[in-house]
């Protein structure tokens, strides 16, 4: 990868550390996620018009609204995985797609890694494992394990499928939106994803608002309406960056570094709520950071 695509996958990375932090403090995450959603449709409005939405191919509009529909299925899965089972348990299965989208994204694009790139991946991976499992990554496996035989995981996998899917379906749109437009690739990138998230989140909200009573979403949506347009921002900079990424790199890759935003969450921990860094924060900072200048290395 260029060291520019670097950036803004990391800074992308650090985005979403930002909405993923500003969503756990909310007073209620699932109403502060379809606040974020409508601050993200108002924003697309003059983003779309500057950009022209009749320069938007056809193609591109039906990309989006398939793309959208799979990311408010992600969001419905994970929710229903949270309700169903042990974040201890969802998590590290949730967060294995740069195990299977390098393979997918082989079957599917054609797209091959070497092996320095591969590597990186799975340092990064283990990296996310050692920090989830507090050090004991080899018991962490064994009890995902049993889990895995023992408790009703189905939301899990279902999310971990639906990373992979947007993922590898992202990444296909994107190379057709650069093929038809190569010449505006970073407002290719924004466009597609105010499109494919104002239809998410407007299937989101069309469900919220039937799940719970108006006046009990309002009331949240009153209190955090700043913090929900902060979090608008903060999606914009983490799923539009990869978005503009996705033209030029390889998905697997892609997915991999976008993974180091965990770290950066732990980080906000460690800082913020005083906790402590032990040996396993350190070490997985550490094979992180040999994990990004793996998977991020160009072969001449």
């Amino acid at each position: 990868m260029s060291a520019v695509n670097v950036g803004l996958v990391l800074l992308s990375a650090v985005s979403h550390s930002l909405w993923n932090i500003l969503t756990q403090t909310s007073r209620n995450s699932r109403f502060f996620s379809g606040l974020k959603g409508v601050w993200i449709i108002f924003l697309s409005i003059p983003f779309l018009a500057y950009y022209g939405f009749s320069e938007i191919p056809n193609l591109i509009w039906m990309f989006s609204l398939i793309s959208g529909a799979i990311h408010g299925v992600y969001i419905y899965c994970l929710s229903r995985a949270y309700q169903e089972s042990d974040i201890s348990y969802v998590y590290p299965i949730a967060r294995s797609a740069p195990v299977f989208v390098p393979v997918v994204a082989f079957l599917f694009l054609g797209e091959m890694i070497n092996g320095l790139n591969a590597l990186g991946v799975f340092l990064i991976l283990i990296s996310i494992y050692l920090l989830h499992f507090d050090g004991h990554i080899i018991q962490g496996a064994k009890n995902l394990l049993i889990a895995v035989r023992d408790k009703d995981l189905r939301w899990a996998f279902f999310t971990l499928g639906t990373v992979i899917a947007y993922s590898i379906f992202d990444k296909f749109a994107m190379d057709q939106f650069f093929h038809l437009a190569p010449e505006t690739s970073f407002g290719n990138g924004i466009a597609f994803f105010f499109l494919e998230a104002g239809f998410c989140f407007i299937f989101y909200n069309i469900q919220l608002f039937l799940s719970y009573p108006f006046k009990e979403v309002q009331l949240v949506w009153q209190a955090e309406w700043a913090k929900g347009l902060l979090g608008a921002f903060a999606t914009l900079g983490s799923y539009g960056l990869i978005c503009v990424v996705l033209q030029h790199e390889q998905v697997g890759v892609v997915v991999a570094l976008r993974q180091t935003s965990v770290l950066m969450v732990v980080g906000w921990g460690c800082f913020r709520l005083g906790e402590s860094f032990g040996r396993e924060r350190i070490s997985a900072a550490l094979i992180t950071i040999i994990g990004v200048a793996c998977a991020s290395w160009q072969s001449n």
